[in-house]
């Protein structure tokens, strides 16, 4: 187990983070001069909507505590969700992303897998991240394998139709014995025309330490292609693949492959609730039949 090692580098990075980007959880006015801009964040918010910041700063504390607990209870990967560029100032979202696996592949024998993800918009571009990611394999327990923390950088906005684009790069600290930490980054954008878009993802992932198994990068590309039927109902295809040594990529069927249909469930209002749930089908030996996968999102 590697829990004490790991809390210490979690809170320097959160220590880094909250100097750097002026976000302090409850709210404080801070005035940091970050690459010649003067940013105000977590005052700015205080002053103007006090009385529902308060409620924010409860949920803000109660993730960063349930992120330390994940590291003090146990010693690659990525969940079926397609990443949007957008970012919004002030905006905190609790994200749920689940699978169930069904019908193993050669090389991916699993049960379950979830992903709990917090964001929070610490200005108009730059937002923060922090993830957990737990899995159990078929005839195991469930454990948590990685605490995730990092940004995303909106580089272009998009204001209705049209392109946008961001940039997001993730630390990702295993929380297995004898497994590597890894290094996340790549772009994300997204088409909007009327009522249909297309978003991709294509994420390099680097290990680093003395575990550190390949030399190489990995490379994860998820894509989703989306039609609304309603304001609140729409539906998609989304695809995800994996290969995980570029420099030994293999064969079509060694790599991991899956694509298939998806309904969105979206309600507007404060908070903002937003659900998926759709079955992807495994294409090549490497990966599972069937994975059924869901989100739920929610947004304050």
């Amino acid at each position: 187990m590697r829990g004490a090692e790991l809390t210490n580098r979690l809170c320097t990075a959160l220590m880094v983070l909250i100097e750097k980007f002026a976000f302090h959880p409850c709210g404080r006015p801070y005035y940091p001069n970050v690459l010649g801009m003067r940013l105000r964040t977590g005052g700015l918010l205080m002053q103007s909507h006090k009385s529902l910041f308060e409620p924010r700063c409860a949920l803000v504390s109660l993730s960063f505590g349930i992120a330390l607990l994940m590291l003090a209870s146990q010693p690659a990967s990525a969940q079926f969700y397609v990443r949007s560029p957008d970012v919004k100032k002030g905006e905190i979202a609790i994200e749920e992303h689940g699978a169930i696996y069904a019908g193993p592949g050669e090389d991916e024998r699993r049960r379950q897998s979830h992903e709990v993800e917090f964001l929070y918009g610490l200005t108009d571009r730059w937002e923060l991240i922090v993830e957990g990611f737990f899995r159990q394999d078929i005839g195991e327990s469930i454990e948590a394998r990685e605490f995730e923390l990092g940004g995303q950088y909106e580089i272009i906005e998009r204001h209705g139709n049209g392109l946008g684009l961001a940039f997001r790069t993730i630390y990702e600290f295993a929380l297995q014995e004898h497994s590597p930490d890894e290094i996340l980054f790549g772009p994300l954008a997204k088409y909007v025309r009327g009522s249909d878009s297309a978003t991709i993802n294509a994420f390099f992932i680097g290990q680093v330490g003395d575990e550190a198994e390949i030399d190489s990068l990995e490379l994860k590309v998820n894509w989703r292609l989306k039609h609304e039927l309603s304001e609140k109902f729409a539906l998609g295809v989304e695809g995800y693949s994996e290969i995980e040594d570029l420099s030994h990529a293999g064969s079509f069927d060694e790599q991991k492959h899956r694509l298939g249909p998806v309904a969105y469930l979206e309600f507007e209002g404060k908070p903002k609730w937003e659900f998926a749930a759709g079955a992807l089908f495994g294409i090549s030996e490497a990966t599972s039949d069937v994975t059924f996968k869901f989100d739920a999102e929610v947004k304050f």
